[in-house]
């Protein structure tokens, strides 16, 4: 277990039910912070709590539609009501697709936007204000490979993660003089339950096994050819929280094996 480096801090995390955010949750609790885990899974969330609580942490459930602005200004609301701070956010909640631009839903972009960029953008609106009054605090923006440069067949992701990238900047530079770091990570491809509906259409596209997507990225993508875990994105999470990291704002960090993509 991780040395208790993060006792009284307060996390809240999105997408906090599996995946990324699973793995960051428990991160962070190992540190000793008490996490509030949001999600639209209540049950999934609940399932996370109950196993933080076993390892002797200390967890928050909170049912939240990052689409819906009141429900994002509650869940900040019952975080501060139950330890009167909120010293870190984790943005990490995502949802995607896969179609090529133009065949792209309407109604599927929208949701995209509105829960990836729009959520993140809410989050920040009613926690930073906090952070400002406490001056310290911790924005942690899940990016992606994708946002740094364009793919085809997940365009709509791609943009929304493109768009929290050029946030994360914007609203570093803002809050640089008020205690206030801003950062981003751009994961490659991960094994979470993330990839279970675009596996498929993936699989035909790449030609290879559904089971194969991820480690056909591995490969033919990545110069260390290995897959990425969860843990290797919620350990440099978890770092960028510390007070190691205090100089470190406005930064887009790969998280990817070395992936062929551009450096800015």
């Amino acid at each position: 277990m991780a040395e208790k480096e993060l006792l009284t801090q307060v996390a809240l995390i999105t997408g906090a039910g599996k995946g990324l955010g699973k793995a960051i949750a428990f991160e962070l609790a190992d540190r000793g912070a008490a996490v509030v885990l949001a999600d639209r899974d209540e049950a999934a969330a609940t399932e996370v709590s109950r196993e933080i609580e076993v390892r002797g942490g200390a967890a928050l459930v909170i049912r939240c539609d990052l689409r819906v602005e009141d429900e994002v200004r509650r869940m900040v609301d019952e975080a501060v009501a139950w330890r009167s701070r909120v010293d870190i956010l984790v943005n990490n909640a995502g949802i995607g697709t896969v179609a090529t631009l133009w065949e792209t839903p309407t109604d599927t972009w929208d949701d995209i936007i509105a829960v990836n960029l729009r959520g993140a953008f809410l989050c920040a609106k009613y926690v930073v204000p906090l952070m400002i009054a406490a001056k310290s605090g911790r924005v942690i923006n899940m990016a992606s490979a994708v946002g740094r440069q364009a793919q085809p067949l997940i365009s709509a992701y791609g943009v929304s993660k493109a768009g929290m990238i050029s946030m994360t900047v914007a609203l570093a530079k803002e809050v640089a003089e008020r205690g206030i770091t801003v950062n981003a990570v751009c994961p490659g491809p991960v094994d979470t339950p993330w990839w279970d509906e675009p596996r498929k259409a993936l699989a035909g596209v790449l030609q290879v096994g559904e089971n194969d997507v991820v480690d056909w990225f591995t490969q033919a993508k990545q110069a260390i050819k290995e897959a990425l875990t969860p843990q290797d994105v919620a350990k440099v999470v978890a770092w960028l929280t510390t007070p190691d990291t205090r100089m470190i704002t406005g930064q887009v960090i790969p998280i990817d094996g070395g992936h062929e993509f551009p450096t800015y």
